[in-house]
């Protein structure tokens, strides 16, 4: 939307693969960009200190469509979505790139039951508008739609 930060943009690489992939600690989502579309990723380790606040590990942004906050997680899937709400209001004074934003949570383990990761994905759908996905599989490749709430 409107210019970002001297930071962030230090922290923001433009891709145009027809796959994004973003990792860390042997996690990984993948972003499916098969119409090769504009896309920025932002380094949140590189644009928020460690020090200030939790945070999430990466933005992954189709401008004016979504922009999806990602974290890539152990087990400790409660923290992840602290982590995610935190960058989420930081990421809304940012300016963002979109006027939707998205959650990602990828796990390898997940103590939480199924019934109560839906439960939390329709209270952070409710409080802050933000479409959850949460997902163990890693093999999955998301679509940028999606975090809008639509499928196509």
């Amino acid at each position: 939307m409107s210019n970002p930060d001297p930071p962030l943009q230090a922290c923001t690489k433009t891709l145009g693969d027809s796959k994004i992939t973003v990792k860390r600690d042997g996690r990984r989502a993948t972003f499916d960009n098969a119409d090769r579309a504009t896309i920025k990723q932002i380094d949140l380790d590189c644009w928020i200190p460690s020090a200030v606040t939790v945070k999430a590990d990466y933005i992954v942004s189709k401008p004016g469509v979504v922009d999806v906050i990602v974290e890539l997680k152990g087990k400790e899937v409660a923290h992840a979505i602290e982590q995610i709400v935190t960058t989420l209001i930081r990421w809304k004074e940012a300016p963002p790139f979109s006027n939707k934003i998205g959650g990602l949570i990828v796990f390898t383990r997940c103590p939480m039951r199924a019934a109560e990761l839906g439960d939390i994905k329709k209270r952070l759908l409710v409080k802050h508008g933000l479409w959850m996905e949460i997902d163990k599989d890693q093999k999955t490749e998301y679509r940028f739609e999606t975090f809008t709430g639509k499928s196509a």
